[in-house]
């Protein structure tokens, strides 16, 4: 089915700005639209975990877990350890997200490698997407850019900084 209003009225989402819709009112926009199974699943995704029974969920369950796959094999390498009991089954594999993500551990520090590793799902939500534009697999995808967009536009250096803090004197204390 498609859904040509909602999508058409979703705004534009761009990488690391804020974007122009809460999760809420985006929620409640597609409770006007979509099934409450279909809602259930958008609610899945906010929450970062994949719902059984929706294949356009299993797709991207299954790029998520194959990113992830590729950060362990990275990390393993980097580290000279074995990623073998780290490696979490899933469908198909990509020699361009092993190098995307191999490209991502070169960056300068923690918080642009994790900004690279977002840009790869952000690509792979728009490709996502390309199945069904205006189909359930469109309004899937802007979930999950939402869910990126939400997440770059709340970090806060100030905070941050009093939550290593906070790590820092409670490991201090544990000693």
């Amino acid at each position: 089915m498609n859904h040509w209003y909602l999508v058409s009225s979703l705004p534009y989402l761009r990488f690391g700005e804020k974007p122009l819709v809460s999760r809420a009112a985006f929620l409640a926009s597609c409770a006007d639209w979509l099934s409450a199974e279909d809602v259930a699943v958008l609610r899945a995704v906010f929450e970062n975990r994949c719902p059984s029974g929706n294949e356009i969920a299993r797709c991207w369950q299954d790029g998520e877990t194959e990113l992830r796959n590729a950060v362990v094999r990275v990390r393993a390498k980097n580290r000279g350890a074995d990623a073998a009991r780290f490696i979490r089954p899933c469908e198909g594999f990509s020699v361009s997200i092993e190098k995307m993500v191999t490209d991502a551990f070169t960056r300068a520090n923690p918080l642009e490698q994790e900004a690279e590793l977002d840009r790869i799902r952000w690509a792979q939500a728009d490709e996502l997407a390309l199945t069904a534009p205006f189909g359930f697999a469109g309004v899937f995808a802007f979930a999950v850019k939402l869910r990126i967009a939400e997440r770059w536009a709340g970090l806060d250096d100030e905070k941050g900084r009093k939550n290593v803090e906070g790590l820092i004197l409670a490991s201090a204390e544990s000693r």
